[in-house]
């Protein structure tokens, strides 16, 4: 005979609306099972070597610490915006995702640009992490990736100028109503992306402390959840991006003008999330090494600049830097080739010592990724496309070198095929 548990009824009335769209919610009333909570545990990490030649075998598959987190392998799911919330919140397509990712070895599993505050969503389908009632959807998400052994993270983001667009697809689901505006903000009035972005306005020196201060909140949210690092989002020209390149940033306060300045809003969030989030856990930063238009005749970002602030970055408490490129300017100009950013970590590696680094962009396969990490370009590796493609991308990364990986053990038949 099989035991029941008794339902537990749970409501929640308490959800923070954004400023804008629909502001009442219905009360949302349902039963849970314990039993639905269930989870079967892999004691050893999804992807790991569990073959004869750790040490001496492929450095895509040794082990990476840094503070109290280990990964059991160099590769990491980049952050990817998936359009699928709404007021920021996970749902089942996220804990699909991002779950499918773990059960494919991936050592660290961070999560899209999420939101600090209603307004620096890029679009009204974004994640966001302004509300501790965001914080369940997002813990659900976080213990699926544990129990597979995997480790997670979650990228902190404000879109700034670049904020209230329509998602790629499914945009019938969010009217006019839904969307700000008139609160579309960055460093310097008046600077669109292009045609199809908001002009912003600029955002004010009594806001900036309030941006910083929810960067703070985020963190502190985020290891509510569970999580055993944050990404600041510094690339891709959002809100940091912003302040940092001479291209976008015209101010004439302290946060405009000198590099030193430029750099001020991100150093700030920096320090506030660092504070706010447990010594003990790893911070990472994500930048963009330049804005790709050396062709314009204008100041730009470039990857000089970043390893400076990337040097700053690491004495205010960041652990690791994610390095990108472009973004910021819709004149860029971009050579997409297999491996075509890693040389910008490189650079960073070489320029920052003590620092980890994380080489991105069109990262395909196994020997590529190794070859990075044995080189010394990188200590690790991320992807996202290539994760799209293929969820299992770890452990075909391990095909490709002869490493035996653990599979989940729901998978183990995997492994004789």
């Amino acid at each position: 005979m099989v035991a029941t548990a008794a339902p537990v009824t749970i409501e929640s009335t308490s959800v923070v609306k954004p400023t804008h769209g629909v502001v009442s919610y219905a009360t949302a009333t349902g039963t849970k099972f314990e039993q639905e909570s269930f989870k079967i545990t892999n004691k050893i990490a999804n992807g790991t070597n569990v073959g004869d030649n750790v040490e001496e075998g492929p450095a895509l598959f040794r082990p990476y610490t840094v503070k109290n987190l280990t990964l059991a392998n160099r590769i990491i799911v980049a952050p990817m915006c998936m359009y699928s919330s709404k007021d920021g919140f996970m749902n089942d397509f996220h804990l699909a995702h991002l779950g499918s990712f773990a059960i494919g070895g991936a050592g660290l599993v961070i999560a899209e640009a999420t939101a600090v505050e209603p307004r620096g969503r890029i679009s009204p389908a974004d994640t966001g992490i302004w509300s501790d009632d965001h914080i369940p959807a997002i813990k659900r998400v976080v213990d699926l990736v544990h129990a597979q052994g995997s480790k997670m993270g979650i990228q902190l983001g404000h879109a700034g100028r670049k904020a209230s667009v329509k998602a790629p697809y499914n945009t019938e689901s969010f009217p006019a109503s839904e969307y700000w505006l008139d609160d579309v903000v960055g460093p310097t009035a008046g600077m669109r992306w292009d045609d199809k972005h908001e002009i912003p306005r600029e955002l004010t020196i009594d806001e900036i402390p309030e941006v910083v201060k929810a960067f703070a909140d985020g963190a502190i949210r985020a290891n509510k959840a569970g999580m055993d690092t944050v990404e600041i989002h510094g690339a891709h020209g959002y809100l940091i991006h912003q302040f940092l390149s001479p291209a976008t940033n015209h101010r004439t306060d302290r946060y405009g003008g000198s590099l030193e300045n430029r750099a001020r809003l991100m150093l700030e969030v920096i320090k506030a999330v660092r504070a706010n989030f447990p010594a003990e856990k790893p911070v990472f930063l994500r930048l963009s090494a330049s804005d790709c238009i050396e062709h314009l005749d204008t100041p730009s970002w470039t990857i000089e600049q970043t390893v400076e602030v990337s040097k700053w970055a690491y004495e205010a408490g960041v652990d690791v830097i994610h390095v990108s490129s472009a973004g910021n300017v819709a004149e860029q100009k971009v050579s997409y080739s297999p491996g075509y950013q890693v040389h910008f970590a490189e650079a960073v590696k070489k320029g920052v010592e003590g620092l980890g680094v994380i080489a991105v962009g069109s990262i395909t396969n196994g020997k590529q990724s190794d070859e990075i990490v044995a080189k010394g370009q990188a200590d690790l590796v991320a992807a996202a496309r290539s994760w799209l493609k293929n969820p299992a991308f770890a452990l075909q990364a391990a095909r490709d070198l002869g490493v035996k990986p653990k599979y989940a053990s729901q998978y183990f038949a995997a492994q004789y095929v």
